[in-house]
């Protein structure tokens, strides 16, 4: 099965014909299997090393799509797009993907727990990054006159802080304060796993990750003939499309860990992409913008902000008492579905 992926996926690299609507759905479909492939791969690692770092690499994996198509967008230009997709995958993170998941896991589980401790730290670093998003926002609202090159470099100045408190987070979780998070030992079979499948499993990793890089310009060199050609809204595509295409991975894999009753590895998953999305893909974004010399900024819409804090209370809210129910997956879902036809109208 793997080989035969690989097959396709390589066709598709060297597919040198030109530009149409076909294309873009063949490597937006190429891109499916090999993000649902980084989803597998670092859930069998995440077997033997525990929920969180288990979830923190399936959260680092799984935004390696997002964050190649990241980086080719801004090359191309594509500047609305890429801030967009940031915010949609906040939104998608903690909407769909948990609502999703939680829906699934209430269904099979009357009530499934976590550990509180885990998910207040994770909310508190998310409404860190949105705080600063809007204090840039402010900034701007109360003094227009401030030039576009002087609000991208305190951008970039911004992106180096969050950067840093992204890891010193991740010193609190995994050293300082590891105890706070542990949630269960790992059993002796899963940590007698023999070093050969680890390696193996790191290998077909890296190789996903290097495919996926060189689709990713295919895909969004693609997007961006298909917006030129069609006039669709670059906001739009970034805000439902890349999230979908980038995360589906990870997506499968929180929601599998839910219905599989381990809600504590669901939720480092999701929450763990937001994180890594808001404090350290948006600001490296940034800072690969300013580097190529491309005016890049951390100013995102009105809109955009109330969505992205709309999504990160209601999540907190459902996830503050430390068990949930499908009911309020079912809430979260609604709620996307209403950001999504809201976003479909307004943009």
């Amino acid at each position: 099965m793997k080989k035969c992926v690989y097959i396709i996926i390589i066709l598709v690299i060297f597919l040198k014909t030109p530009y149409n609507l076909l294309n873009t759905i063949i490597y937006s479909a190429a891109i499916v299997p090999l993000a649902i492939m980084l989803g597998n791969l670092t859930s069998n690692i995440s077997e033997y090393i525990g929920d969180k770092k288990g979830g923190l690499l399936a959260a680092a994996v799984g935004n390696i799509p997002e964050l190649t198509m990241g980086l080719w967008s801004i090359q191309y230009g594509l500047i609305p797009m890429v801030k967009a997709s940031l915010i949609g995958s906040i939104i998608s993170n903690m909407l769909l993907v948990l609502g999703v998941s939680i829906f699934a896991g209430g269904i099979k589980y009357k009530e499934q727990k976590f550990n509180k401790i885990v998910a207040r730290t994770n909310f508190s670093m998310l409404l860190l990054a949105v705080s600063t998003i809007i204090i840039i926002a402010s900034l701007k609202q109360y003094n227009e006159a401030i030039p576009e090159n002087i609000v991208a470099s305190i951008s970039v100045k911004v992106a180096i802080v969050l950067v840093i408190v992204y890891v010193l987070g991740l010193i609190f979780s995994l050293h300082t304060h590891s105890n706070l998070f542990l949630v269960s030992e790992q059993t002796s079979e899963n940590k007698q796993v023999s070093s050969k499948k680890q390696f193996k499993n790191i290998i077909e990793l890296i190789i996903v990750a290097v495919i996926l890089y060189f689709i990713s310009e295919k895909l969004v060199y693609n997007i961006k003939e298909t917006v030129e050609a069609y006039g669709l809204s670059q906001e739009f595509l970034g805000i439902i499309l890349i999230p979908l295409l980038g995360n589906i991975g990870e997506n499968v894999a929180a929601i599998v860990c839910a219905v599989k009753n381990k809600v504590n590895l669901s939720l480092e998953i999701a929450i763990g992409s937001s994180i890594q999305i808001s404090l350290f893909v948006t600001p490296l974004l940034i800072m690969f913008a300013c580097l190529v010399g491309v005016q890049m900024t951390l100013i995102f819409t009105t809109f955009q902000i109330i969505m992205a804090l709309i999504s990160i209370i209601m999540a907190y809210i459902v996830f503050q008492d430390g068990k949930t129910y499908w009911l309020e997956g079912a809430i979260l879902i609604a709620i996307y579905l209403v950001i999504t036809l809201a976003y479909y109208y307004v943009v």
